[in-house]
């Protein structure tokens, strides 16, 4: 397949999770037009039989990396690599339920040539539907999020529920529905975008990289969506709930991000409106 035939690229990084892996690479096999779209896995340096088992398939192409260099800088890799006119970040817990995801992507952007990330349904494991979107968050939306004694405060559990978006009526038939930012277990945009901002910022080691991405496509004045259009059932387990080396990393991230945007919440749909 020549790079100029190619549509769609899906970009799965994986560190040590094999069993994740499988399941997410078994269900693209059968959704995915390998004559048109491509997959593409990044190894973080995984130790647990990943390689042998990707060698497996084919129609995957996959490169491993020495150590760990974090979800956003993988996921550039990923970018690079990339051969298609539009890239989606899939995270390796998903399982892909809807077939020929690259005429959807096709048929999406063509329709919305003012769309910088367009992210897809994201379903619970029961198939209700994920708390996929956001609002640009506020500071202090960390705690909010980490430390349930604080919630007791009225603006901290406000935060909480404006960031998550649990005014929104998303049963309501809009589709798609202008969104902040949606989650990069799924993220969507034209390999044009994603040159244009060179990527995610390879300085997030593990989150919020898909905020901050979403940030800079609004600063372009691009919108980001969220779609109906593909359901992908997500198993997702919070890593940093409880605080560790990981969770101090994702801290670091957020602060990360809000100096360099200047507090994003600013950008926010609710508070231009």
């Amino acid at each position: 397949m020549s790079e100029a035939a190619v549509r769609l690229s899906i970009i799965i990084i994986t560190w040590n999770e094999r069993e994740n892996l499988e399941r997410c690479l078994h269900s693209l096999m059968d959704k995915v037009d390998f004559d048109r779209d491509e997959v593409i896995v990044v190894d973080n340096g995984s130790r647990d039989g990943s390689a042998e088992f990707v060698a497996t398939l084919p129609q995957v192409r996959y490169f491993p990396l020495a150590t760990n260099l974090g979800v956003g800088p993988a996921r550039n890799r990923g970018l690079f690599l990339a051969r298609g006119k539009y890239c989606m970040t899939l995270d390796n817990d998903t399982i892909f339920l809807t077939p020929d995801p690259g005429s959807i992507v096709e048929d999406f952007f063509r329709e919305h040539p003012d769309a910088g990330v367009v992210g897809f349904q994201l379903l619970n494991v029961d198939r209700t539907r994920q708390d996929s979107t956001r609002r640009f968050p506020r500071f202090y939306q960390p705690i909010a999020a980490r430390v349930p004694f604080s919630r007791k405060f009225g603006f901290v559990r406000r935060e909480l529920e404006r960031h998550l978006m649990l005014d929104t009526r998303f049963e309501d038939g809009t589709d798609p529905l202008e969104v902040d930012y949606v989650l990069g277990a799924n993220q969507t945009f034209t390999k044009a975008v994603g040159a244009m901002l060179m990527g995610y910022d390879d300085r997030i080691f593990f989150g919020p990289e898909d905020a901050e991405f979403c940030v800079r496509t609004h600063k372009l004045g691009l919108r980001n969506y969220y779609s109906r259009r593909i359901s992908i059932v997500h198993d997702y387990k919070r890593r940093t709930r409880k605080f560790s080396k990981l969770t101090l990393k994702h801290l670091a991230g957020f602060a990360y991000m809000l100096r360099k945007h200047g507090g994003v919440y600013r950008f926010s749909l609710s508070e231009r409106r």
